[in-house]
């Protein structure tokens, strides 16, 4: 069930990283650790070491999930779980993971432009609504400047399974509710992407639509979208969209998927 998703995607990073130290569980809102910081720096401070701070991250957080899914939560309403990867061990995470595709050092090159994005890293959160078991967020931030790399809803379903041949009507549908989302974007337009119809996944009550750019034809959006209700639950952009695959790949096999 993806309820448990969550945690087992979590888990993923931390044993598919090597001396992960940044892995935690159960975080209490007012102790929500993203990155070691000096007890001396001041509580006011926003920036550590070309990092976000703690507070920072859990109201950049909050408004994420406020805004693409028209909640009103404040931090008394939340928990937090989350890590931090920084730009070294998502290296190693693509180096472990891409060298059948691209060789030992081919992934540098291939994604130069995305880890260039990210010279501090991310943050992966979890926010929990404390009266509601199941409204639960994943939201991934670029750990120098805030920027919402990924969000997505946790949400009940079955197993994922892969529809090779979507039908034209039902792919053109979401197609045409990827590029409203699109639209309200700040850095990416539909007129600049291209959907990768042969990375459809649909499974469940959600669908996949990945994006590529005209530019470099690289993938850069992977869209979320609940058949159900037709709107959009989460998106991963730019490195999100190579981390989110790997990761979860490997927590489905963890999970018996």
């Amino acid at each position: 069930m993806a309820i448990i998703r969550i945690s087992s995607i979590i888990l993923a990073v931390s044993l598919l990283l090597t001396g992960c130290s940044g892995f935690y569980t159960s975080i209490p809102k007012d102790t929500v650790m993203v990155k070691k910081i000096i007890q001396e720096t001041p509580a006011d401070e926003v920036e550590y070491n070309g990092v976000l701070s703690e507070e920072t991250v859990k109201t950049l957080s909050i408004s994420a999930v406020n805004k693409y899914y028209s909640h009103n939560l404040s931090l008394d309403d939340i928990e937090f779980e989350g890590f931090s990867m920084d730009q070294a061990q998502i290296k190693e995470l693509l180096a472990k993971n891409t060298k059948d595709l691209y060789g030992e050092q081919g992934f540098l090159v291939e994604f130069k432009t995305q880890l260039s994005k990210v010279p501090s890293g991310i943050y992966i959160v979890a926010v929990m609504n404390k009266y509601d078991a199941t409204d639960i967020y994943n939201v991934v931030m670029n750990a120098k400047d805030g920027d919402v790399v990924a969000i997505s809803k946790v949400v009940i379903s079955e197993k994922t399974k892969v529809e090779k041949k979507p039908t034209v009507q039902r792919l053109s549908e979401l197609e045409t509710i990827g590029d409203q989302f699109i639209a309200g974007m700040d850095d990416y337009k539909p007129a600049d992407l291209v959907l990768d119809d042969t990375s459809y996944r649909y499974g469940g009550s959600t669908a996949e639509l990945y994006y590529k750019s005209k530019e470099n034809d690289a993938i850069v959006l992977n869209i979320v979208i609940d058949v159900d209700t037709q709107k959009v639950v989460g998106f991963y952009k730019d490195i999100m969209t190579v981390l989110q695959y790997i990761v979860s790949k490997y927590a489905f096999s963890i999970m018996g998927y």
